[in-house]
């Protein structure tokens, strides 16, 4: 009896686990060294890395959720550009 409720605890812990592997994406990152920034529209929460250290680089934070949309910066705070642009 005990070992099968091990193995059911073992089941759902892993089932959390992988779930929520799945749902954390990488939301705003880029931007050092003239590349492109990028952001998201978290729906969920938007979990902040580190912000603009010289030792860091750039503002990074991870989305614990769905990213509804992503927009492209130039630069940091540059003009918008279209994500798919390899610059």
């Amino acid at each position: 009896m005990r070992s099968r409720i091990l193995y059911i605890a073992f089941l759902v812990g892993s089932a959390i686990l992988l779930s929520g592997l799945l749902v954390v994406r990488e939301c705003a990152y880029g931007g050092g060294m003239g590349a492109a920034y990028k952001t998201c529209n978290c729906m969920g929460i938007e979990w902040e890395m580190y912000d603009q250290t010289p030792v860091d680089g750039p503002r990074k934070t991870i989305c614990i959720g769905i990213i509804k949309s992503r927009t492209c910066y130039r630069s940091m705070g540059g003009p918008v550009i279209d994500c798919s642009d390899p610059r």
